[in-house]
């Protein structure tokens, strides 16, 4: 493929349970300008096998004489990239045949935006469906999201080429290299960013996948990369900052403890204030995802605690916005 528009990066790592189907997925795309390149990264089974029964004029393999693991291998297929746009595929999962042409569509009608991703069904080992993976789509929710957490599922990710290779994945950022990039890339303000509200992804969710194999190492990292993103609009965080902030998008938060709700209260306060001053988001959008978060912690611990005084949240927008973000729960 000479001109291709799209460069599919594949790295692989000993899944040869998996990885004939994810290949296949790509290949079968009704978008077909594209290169796939598959980034053995050393494998020990037998991928390497599988990966060289095909036989097509799309694919760039690439093998690593030793393992460089995920991210050098990650930068090293984003530095060989030829097309205007990446898109990422992991070697377990698999593409719905019309995730290209939906992708790429959306980014061509608005140049303004840099990347997409899409929501995603989970697969279990066996392929069978055990859950669905729903994200907010609007630029505006999507920064806000990332004061918190990572607001896309990485392998459903399409990206411009030049973005990306101007902000390599980190080295530093193990198992978390998507959670550090995001808000990286966000803070170029011309930067805008979707998700596309489609199933486009079959995302496999298994005892090897890095998400479930290292999920409490993700958990630290996350407060660690997005620390320098949340205190552009805070100004500077105690450790005792960082857990209030952070416990808005934790599961085991004990919101019948008078303390804990109020000191929760007096920071949702605090960072509609700084963002009052420092305008960084869109208060609406800023607004009703700590609303949200507020009516959650209350459902998840069996309360209903209204919020009280402070702030005026009476806004049509603010309610929508709210509504929706709960949909995304």
């Amino acid at each position: 493929m000479k001109d291709p528009l799209i460069s599919v990066i594949l790295p692989v790592y000993n899944t040869e349970r998996y990885i004939e189907a994810s290949i296949q997925s790509v290949l079968n795309q009704t978008y077909r300008n594209f290169e796939l390149i598959i980034l053995n990264d050393a494998s020990t089974d037998g991928s390497k096998e599988i990966i060289r029964s095909f036989n097509d004029e799309r694919i760039r393999y690439v093998e690593n004489e030793q393992n460089l693991r995920l991210i050098k291998t990650l930068n090293k297929g984003v530095e060989l990239a030829r097309g205007e746009y990446i898109a990422r595929m992991d070697a377990d999962d698999i593409c719905h045949p019309s995730r290209f042409e939906r992708q790429l569509r959306f980014l061509q009608q608005d140049k303004s935006y840099v990347m997409c991703g899409s929501w995603a069904k989970i697969i279990d080992s066996n392929g069978n469906k055990t859950g669905r993976i729903k994200r907010i789509d609007t630029d505006g929710l999507l920064k806000v999201n990332m004061l918190f957490t990572t607001p896309f599922v990485h392998p459903t990710v399409m990206i411009k080429t030049d973005a990306l290779k101007k902000n390599l994945y980190s080295e530093e950022a193990i198992h978390c290299e998507d959670m550090e990039l995001w808000p990286r890339l966000a803070m170029n303000t011309s930067f805008r960013f979707a998700t596309i509200p489609e199933y486009l992804l079959e995302y496999r969710w298994h005892d090897k996948n890095i998400s479930v194999e290292h999920s409490v190492h993700q958990s630290n990292f996350r407060r660690k990369v997005l620390k320098p993103y949340v205190e552009r609009l805070s100004g500077e965080l105690t450790e005792d900052d960082l857990q209030t902030h952070f416990s808005l998008f934790e599961r085991n938060v004990n919101f019948k403890n008078s303390q804990v709700r109020e000191k929760t209260r007096k920071w949702i306060l605090f960072l509609i204030e700084q963002n009052a001053a420092k305008k960084q988001y869109d208060q609406s959008d800023l607004k009703a995802l700590l609303l949200s978060r507020w009516f959650l912690l209350n459902l998840r611990s069996g309360t209903m605690y209204l919020f009280g005084s402070g702030i005026s949240w009476f806004s049509p927008s603010v309610f929508i916005k709210t509504f929706r973000l709960l949909y995304y729960k």
